[in-house]
């Protein structure tokens, strides 16, 4: 399977001009960050969630979910992400390291697995707020 980057995305969105993007590539799953702005000058982001699946013809489609959060709902947004992620933090702590970044469904799932740990750390995640 070919390797599914950000230039792959081939997304093109009328509401808003894009001004800023991070990708968060995780496992079969990229997360695009998008900051853009409204005619109007407001700023929102957009969370997309993108997944490159083989068709049974051999071709790749491309499945997204994607939420607009805008500026008035960020710091709700923020905190009931904080809620839920504390919640499974107190009821299955084996899901996360020392530290406190997750470890990676892959590798937890699977004890041959070959995939490494992966971590990602929740004050990154959260960083701008």
């Amino acid at each position: 399977m070919n390797n599914f980057d950000y230039n792959d995305r081939g997304e093109t969105d009328s509401m808003g001009d894009e001004l800023y993007s991070v990708p968060v590539k995780a496992g079969k799953r990229i997360y695009y960050f998008d900051v853009k702005a409204t005619r109007g000058g407001d700023y929102y982001v957009t969370i997309t969630e993108s997944r490159k699946k083989q068709m049974r013809d051999g071709g790749f489609t491309i499945d997204k979910h994607k939420i607009h959060l805008y500026k008035e709902d960020f710091q709700k947004f923020g905190e009931g992400f904080r809620e839920v992620v504390d919640y499974i933090k107190r009821e299955r702590p084996e899901f996360f390291n020392a530290d406190g970044s997750a470890i990676s469904s892959m590798a937890a799932s699977s004890e041959n697995s070959s995939y490494g740990s992966t971590t990602v750390s929740e004050d990154d995640f959260f960083k701008g707020l």
